[in-house]
């Protein structure tokens, strides 16, 4: 039995011995300086089976096999210009770190036959990267065509996103790209030059300066160019023109030596296309808001939305859809002075002129089961432009102190027309009308700067540093308002309004943050932290009626009219601590804020309101490498949320005299919780990657609306100290507990090798639970939607491209006042997107998408197919220059509908889209590269 047991006993370890694996790691640098080689191709090969197993070298240039049985192996490294070094590995009961593995220049890259498969992805800490060269296009496409193909990202409504999240800046190989635009890289960058596209969550300067997560990150995609394309010149220029005077001209062109770099574009077409951000586009007009309550965007009248009297935006004319005549000039530059300075700076010029047609209805929802619909017909032309500069200038005073000063200044201006027909109906029947026209004129400036002082001590890791931030933002401009308005079905006395409001509103701000930290042993560190801001707002609104005699507006208005100021104080007191140690990294912060918020209104009538919060916000980042090529993260913040001059100003809007708002003084901060986690895994060997998005919001004193609706009845004492007529409604914002925003994202993209094609797929989910009031009774909104999408896209050639996308989404919306105006709907968008060129330079490109909706409301209820062509012809050398014959919706069925959700009504929303047109045009790829 002894025996036995003795050799079971010897068999157990032999297996546990055979079966224990140990770490191999290293580091690549370059043997001429010492500087460190990320993305270097790593290969183990077992010397006995010759199964072998690869990585690639993180941003750190270090590389790690974290499981390798005992035995002997072949290490070789490979990287793009460099010489190939093998190294002897024999692992034997113990990790083995090969230290500093220096490669040496000497090899041509045109002799280099390249045999090994591209690895498409690599995971380094939270930074995912994607190789562009395993992800194929055509020679002339651009970085956006690029992008496209890679897991996780997608373009949803001409925004890009990644990992679930609207994409907020570019850079390029690290440096800022038209300031904080990212449609400028992506839209004007060929593909051809990038070598490497990374995604991840960019801190704030002082963040990654300290290593303390502030919870004030972006989404950001870094493009990496390709090194050979970093000296040279390149570009494209391109002019058409068309049926019915369709016409586009334009360009951009790239001069890069090195630290250098100087980008100029610029474009002018009325077939609505645009190289950078919407955002950009309507400037001061896309934050608004306004037009109507919930989703609308764009300036609007003020109506529903902007919920207040003295707000810039109500002086806004609404720029979405509709036909757009744009016209774009920018000037990128960036450039390394010496060893101390860094700069980059960038200008941008545009207008836009805009005509929309637009037709909306919207359904009400009360506790009694009104059946209260709104519906309105406009026609709006707006004229926006504007100026931007930004700019970056990083000091390197000496090793232990640097300043960096990031200076912005904008310049916005809207004019515009809009004439409207509304009607508010109680089932079927007329409940109120109005015509109106309305004229607006605004100008706006906006000014700010930053700057930080980072000094490091002699003891590693102590640092100080001071953050300084100051804006200014002025805005003024007028209106003019005619409408005639009916409010009750039974009378057909008409109600005439002639009016002309003025607005001046001027807004400073100033803020300080002091950051210290001090090291505690090799893993942790403490930091302690004070901060300091002050914010000031003052609003006069000015309304004048028109006088029949005079024939002039000067009559005063005092009900319509507001001077009102708004003094908002903080300080916040706080410490953190974070613990490092290899693959694990733990953030703890929390700070005491105390706010002061002001409010002083002295006309019509003396108000002040004075508020002070007292909040403990917290922050924790909890972020694991579990391994080289597999992450988790885990984040909590907690933040308030400051009501503006707008929704804190009780003079009221009546720009739409069916649809009244008006503001708050007794409005205080809302208090909200965000968590979030992801996981990412990257397989080099299958070329998959796998994310997992969780994420969820919940807000106290959520800054939600209250509705009186025109039918509502009742006796609310606000209806009649503002004096509004039966048959109009009339909107306030109020704080509402039980704000809930939940989501849920689960991506997988990996390689079909026989089609010679990439797949990703994505599942998610979500959660919005909106209160608002109705008559003073709360609603809660449920909005859940399960979305499901498909991307294949091509890895053949740079002569065949194609991408097959379709995204689905099914959603169900469910009120707690109303279970009878409960909905649910469908959106589908499936997209066919194909390009060839031929060996002798034939081109045919064509791009179908359809749209597919059902459940809207009866009139909108719609599917439609897009779908462009184009054929051309190559020419000059390298087949740089193209001339095509193109077709915009080919079977003339382009169309824009939409669905917005709210706390007290659904809207549908139909709006007019270019139309049919051919166009013959001619472009040029401009490339030249230096050699040496």
């Amino acid at each position: 039995m002894k025996p036995i047991l003795l050799a079971f006993c010897c068999l157990l370890l032999t297996i546990t011995a055979f079966a224990q694996t140990f770490p191999v790691q290293g580091k690549i640098v370059d043997a001429t300086n010492g500087g460190v080689l990320p993305g270097a191709h790593v290969v183990l090969a077992n010397k006995i089976d010759n199964t072998t197993i690869a990585t690639i070298s993180d941003d750190k240039g270090v590389f790690r096999f974290d499981a390798v049985q005992n035995g002997a192996y072949q290490l070789s490294v490979s990287f793009i210009g460099f010489q190939e070094t093998r190294r002897e590995v024999i692992v034997n009961g113990q990790a083995f770190d090969l230290g500093a593995l220096q490669l040496s220049e000497g090899v041509e890259l045109e002799e280099v036959q390249v045999t090994e498969k591209v690895l498409p992805v690599l995971q380094m800490g939270d930074t995912t990267q994607f190789n562009a060269d395993a992800y194929k296009t055509l020679s002339d496409a651009s970085a956006e065509d690029l992008v496209e193909k890679m897991p996780t990202v997608n373009l949803e409504d001409g925004k890009i996103q990644a990992q679930g999240e609207d994409v907020k800046q570019v850079l390029v190989d690290g440096k800022p790209f038209f300031g904080s635009d990212p449609t400028a890289a992506l839209r004007n960058l060929p593909a051809e030059v990038i070598d490497k596209i990374q995604i991840f969550d960019q801190q704030s300067e002082q963040a990654q300066f300290t290593g303390f997560d502030d919870g004030e990150a972006s989404k950001t995609i870094n493009i990496i160019t390709k090194q050979t394309m970093r000296n040279g010149t390149f570009g494209k220029i391109y002019a058409g023109y068309g049926y019915e005077d369709k016409y586009q001209a334009g360009g951009n062109i790239n001069f890069f030596s090195g630290d250098q770099r100087i980008s100029i574009l610029g474009l002018s077409n009325n077939i609505n296309q645009q190289n950078f951000s919407s955002e950009d586009l309507l400037g001061v007009v896309s934050s608004s808001g306004g037009g109507r309550r919930g989703g609308r965007g764009g300036g609007g009248r003020g109506g529903r939305g902007s919920n207040n009297g003295g707000n810039a935006n109500d002086f806004l004319v609404s720029q979405q859809g509709g036909i757009t005549n744009s016209n774009a000039f920018g000037l990128n530059f960036s450039d390394k002075w010496g060893e101390k300075i860094e700069l980059s700076a960038s200008y941008f010029f545009n207008t836009a002129d805009n005509t929309t047609e637009q037709l909306v209805r919207q359904q009400f929802f009360d506790t009694e089961g009104i059946d209260e619909f709104y519906t309105e017909e406009s026609y709006t032309n707006s004229i926006n432009t504007n100026h931007r500069f930004s700019g970056r200038l990083n000091y390197e005073i000496n090793p232990n102190n640097s300043l960096t000063w990031q200076p912005t200044l904008s310049w916005q201006g809207n004019e515009g027309a809009e004439d409207l027909l509304g009607q508010t109906l109680l089932n079927d029947n007329l409940l109120s009308q109005t015509d109106l026209g309305f004229n607006a004129d605004l100008a706006a400036l906006n000014l700010s700067n930053k700057l930080l002082w980072r000094h490091k001590f002699e003891k590693r890791r102590r640092t100080f540093s001071v953050n300084l931030n100051s804006g200014y933002a002025p805005k003024e401009g007028e209106n003019f308002l005619f409408s005639e308005s009916v409010f009750s079905s039974l009378s057909t006395d008409s109600t005439f309004l002639q009016q002309k409001s003025t607005l001046d509103l001027n807004s400073w701000n100033i803020a300080a943050n002091v950051q210290y930290t001090e090291p505690i042993g090799q893993n942790s560190m403490l930091t302690f932290n004070y901060g300091a801001s002050y914010q000031q707002e003052e609003s006069d609104k000015e309304t004048l009626d028109f006088d029949e005699g005079s024939q002039d507006y000067d009559v005063f208005n005092s009900s319509l009219s507001n001077l009102f100021s708004n003094d908002y104080y903080t300080q916040q007191l706080g410490t953190g601590y974070n613990y490092r140690k290899r693959d694990l990294s733990i953030t703890t912060r929390a700070s005491v804020q105390q706010a002061n918020l002001i409010g002083e209104q002295t006309f019509p009538f003396d108000n002040t309101s004075k508020h002070t919060f007292t909040n403990i916000l917290p922050l924790l980042r909890l972020r694991y490498k579990i391994s080289q090529s597999e992450s988790f993260n885990l984040s909590y913040r907690a933040n308030t949320q400051l009501p503006s001059t707008e929704q804190l100003q009780e003079v009221l809007n009546n720009n739409n005299p069916l649809q009244l708002t008006i503001g708050n003084a007794d409005l205080v901060q809302a208090f909200q919780h965000s968590i979030n986690a992801r996981y990412s895994k990257t397989n080099t060997e299958k070329s998959s990657v796998f994310f997992v998005l969780l994420r969820g919001n919940y807000t106290n004193n959520y800054l939600g609306q209250s509705t009186y609706l025109g039918a509502g009845g009742g006796n609310f004492p606000i209806l009649d100290e503002n004096n509004v007529a039966a048959g109009a409604q009339l909107t306030q914002t109020v704080n509402i507990d039980g704000y809930w925003n939940l989501r849920s994202l689960i991506t997988y993209g990996f390689p079909l090798t026989f089609l010679k094609s990439n797949l990703n797929l994505d599942f998610s989910a979500d959660y919005l639970k909106t209160p608002g009031l109705v008559n003073e009774a709360l609603n809660y909104s449920n909005n859940t939607g399960y979305g499901i999408g498909i991307t294949l896209s091509s890895n053949i050639s740079e002569h065949v491209d194609f991408t097959i996308s379709s995204r689905s989404k099914y959603s169900t919306v469910t009120n707690s006042l109303q279970t009878q105006s409960n909905t649910n709907y469908l959106n589908q968008n499936t997209r066919i997107k194909l390009g060839w060129v031929s060996g002798s330079g034939l081109v045919f490109r064509t791009d179908l998408n359809h749209q597919f909706y059902r459940g809207l409301s009866d009139d909108f209820d719609q599917n439609y197919l897009l779908w462009n062509m184009s054929v051309g012809k190559k020419f000059f050398e390298s087949q740089r220059g193209e001339i095509a014959l193109s077709v915009f919706d080919l079977l003339k069925q382009n169309n824009s509908l939409s669905r917005n959700i709210t706390e007290t009504y659904t809207e549908d929303q139909q709006t007019n889209t270019l139309q049919q047109y051919f166009m013959l045009s001619f472009k040029y790829d401009l490339r030249k590269f230096k050699t040496s």
